[in-house]
């Protein structure tokens, strides 16, 4: 936020202070390249149309003095050895001829070409390749209809400079015809000083081929192509911007040359030709810096006093969002910025109270709902356990009358035969096992009994809760010894009444110090603990040093034949039958364990003088 801040601030001032210096620079630069490109253009169209117009005249001379031999000297009565003499005048005196040479109406000449054997100033030399070009471009057929012909230009391999070739009728003989080949260094050294040396210079014929170059250049680009194609078609002078075969940039001027079809070029580096327009555009870069560096200057003046208080603004709220309600922002000024400060840290502090309160009342929803829940799946857990324990309890009982009778009779059998066979014998001591075991029955469907008998035994008498307790430690005394188990016991004093009987809250005890003890085969530490649970309650608690109930079977330790003992004779109704006491006293037990951690098993019953039992 703070940084989106400062950039559109700066962009802003940017807009203010740079943009105009860039907009009036461009328009200043547009219009002085467009003045710029107007008169320089002018003059290389000028220059342009001074090198057309030597380009006519030369030529154009170069026929009348032919025109001229062709009347004062006897041509169309000269044989060919006098011919040759006489054409050599002429030669002599018309410096821009390479040579000179008498054809009939066919074009063949009626005496050797005469070549001037002076040569040097604007003559080019005279070689087999040139007479080849020169016989070819003659103009002799247009010549002869018109009476004056100026022939297509050429170059030579071996040579820089054009040449033209120029046909005169004889006067007073119609098949005779003077040919001479014009030379046209001169041109070649005009284009030259035209062009300078970073300058742009030549001549082209009527088919836009280069007649005449600068820097001894041959062929054209495909810009300097199209501006001469142009020009030609329209006949009229032509002003742009070209690059050449090198890539250089050049201003440009096409002028056609007249009465000859041909055109020539003169132009000027754009470098040089715009340089003014150029200066323009980089004034206008210097002072848009400028305006740059005034406005960031600018910026960071006013980002210190803007947008570092809304970048501190931004903090604050970031912090709200995360949590860290204790985080304040500067309160400096009395602007409105300051006022915003204010106005935000009330704010802040306003929502770090209520977060507060809300997580206050979240946690204590959370605890309720926790101990709501647990109490729930207690009150479900014991439900279920109760609705098992009451069917087995229906089971127990009606298992146990159906087996007690038959069993009684076992034993009184078993009882007279041990008596009339001597314990000594095979016979004896098989007897003494079956009767032990058949004992052994008696005392698993006296146990079932009992599971049902504690619907049926009432609500007993008040007694002290420490009586039943010091009865079953008397009871384990001699195994708590045998074991090696140190025995902590702490009976409180001021401990209240409970309702029930003494006798099976004895067995209940008894069961589970017999289980503790049964957990620490090696030794260890037993627990007993009774104490009073706010007036209302007694609490009982047997806590082992053993080696624990896992989780997964912590649930089943009240089920009937369920046992984790490997001891002999441990049939798994212990525990089924103190929950069931436990439940006949409308009280609760509760296992606390862990495998490795030992186990805790607490009983609650309700005091004598309570009018509601636990549930």
């Amino acid at each position: 936020m703070p940084v989106r801040f400062v950039s559109r601030l700066m962009l802003v001032l940017a807009l203010v202070g740079v943009v105009p210096v860039l907009l009036l620079g461009g328009l200043s630069f547009r219009a002085n390249r467009d003045e710029l490109h107007r008169l320089v253009g002018g003059l290389q169209t000028q220059s342009a149309t001074e090198l057309a117009r030597s380009c006519r005249q030369l030529v154009l001379t170069g026929v009348d003095n032919l025109r001229l031999a062709t009347e004062y000297l006897p041509l169309e009565q000269l044989g060919p050895k006098e011919a040759s003499a006489v054409l050599s005048i002429p030669l002599r005196q018309l410096a821009a001829l390479n040579l000179l040479v008498l054809v009939d109406a066919q074009g063949h000449a009626i005496a050797p070409a005469v070549v001037s054997p002076e040569g040097g100033g604007n003559r080019q030399p005279v070689t087999d390749a040139s007479l080849d070009l020169f016989s070819r471009q003659a103009p002799v057929r247009d010549a002869l209809s018109t009476g004056a012909a100026i022939g297509l230009p050429y170059r030579t391999p071996e040579t820089s400079g054009g040449r033209v070739a120029l046909a005169v009728r004889v006067s007073g003989d119609a098949s005779r015809l003077l040919l001479a080949e014009l030379s046209l260094a001169e041109l070649g050294h005009q284009v030259e000083e035209l062009a300078g040396e970073d300058g742009l210079a030549f001549i082209v014929d009527a088919q836009g081929v280069p007649v005449a170059t600068a820097h001894g250049a041959g062929s054209l680009s495909e810009e300097q192509r199209a501006l001469v194609a142009e020009g030609l078609s329209q006949s009229s002078p032509v002003v742009r911007t070209v690059h050449d075969a090198n890539g250089a940039e050049f201003l440009a001027a096409f002028v056609p040359v007249p009465d000859l079809g041909w055109g020539a070029v003169v132009g000027r580096r754009a470098s040089a030709a715009f340089a003014p327009a150029e200066h323009v555009r980089r004034s206008t870069f210097f002072w848009a810096l400028m305006a740059l560096a005034a406005t960031g200057v600018l910026g960071f003046v006013l980002a210190r006093g803007v947008s570092q208080p809304v970048a501190r603004l931004s903090e604050g709220v970031a912090a709200l969002a995360e949590g860290r309600y204790g985080e304040r922002v500067p309160e400096e000024g009395r602007d409105e910025l300051g006022l915003l400060a204010r106005s935000f840290n009330h704010m802040a502090g306003e929502l770090q109270r209520r977060d507060a309160e809300l997580r206050r009342w979240s946690q204590e929803l959370q605890q309720r709902v926790d101990e709501r829940t647990r109490q729930l799946r207690e009150a479900q857990d014991q439900i279920a356990r109760t609705r098992r324990m009451a069917a087995l309890g229906s089971l127990s009982a009606g298992i146990a009358h159906e087996l007690n009778n038959p069993l009684t009779g076992i034993l009184g059998l078993l009882s007279l035969s041990c008596e009339e066979v001597p314990a000594s014998s095979p016979v004896g001591q098989s007897l003494t096992m079956a009767l032990e075991q058949a004992r052994r029955m008696a005392g698993i469907i006296r146990e079932l009994g009992q599971m049902a008998e504690q619907e049926r035994a009432g609500a007993g008498r008040p007694l002290d809760p420490a009586q039943p307790v010091r009865a079953a430690l008397h009871e384990v005394r001699e195994e708590l010894q045998s074991r090696g188990v140190t025995l902590s016991c702490e009976l409180g004093e001021q401990v209240p009444r409970v309702l029930g009987h003494a006798d099976q809250l004895q067995k209940v005890v008894t069961n589970l110090l017999q289980n503790a003890l049964t957990a620490m085969p090696s030794g260890g530490t037993l627990s007993v603990g009774l104490a009073a649970v706010e007036g209302d309650a007694v609490c009982l608690s047997v806590k082992d040093t053993g080696k624990g109930i896992p989780e997964t079977m912590r649930e089943r330790i009240f089920d009937p034949f369920f046992t984790t003992k490997d001891e002999p004779g441990r049939v798994g109704l212990g525990l089924s039958v103190a929950y069931r006491i436990v439940e006949a006293h409308h009280g609760r037990i509760r296992v606390e364990s862990g495998a490795g951690q030992g186990t805790t098993i607490t009983i609650i019953l309700p005091a004598a003088s309570a009018e509601a039992h636990l549930t």
